[in-house]
């Protein structure tokens, strides 16, 4: 991996930031890379792993109505810092 610094418009850097806090990326970093294989790269980055990029999505949807499910019911306790 290679560090990049990088200036984004405020516009793009909102959007970038609201997909991370809607749980879709882990940080800044991932949004940009998949973007970045989205524009430029040859195939999906999913490809290299046999899944299209549907799947992925189906399955982060899944998983967020799960954790959702499971907050509601109790099962997931908060983290202690």
């Amino acid at each position: 991996m290679r560090r990049h610094n990088i200036t984004l418009s405020e516009p793009l850097s909102n959007k970038i930031k609201a997909q991370i806090k809607k749980g879709r990326y882990k940080d800044f970093s991932a949004a940009i890379q998949e973007a970045a294989w989205k524009n430029f790269g040859e195939s999906s980055i999913f490809e290299e792993y046999g899944l299209t990029p549907e799947e992925v999505e189906r399955s982060h949807t899944h998983t967020l109505k799960e954790i959702a499910r499971e907050r509601k019911s109790g099962q997931l306790k908060p983290w202690k810092r």
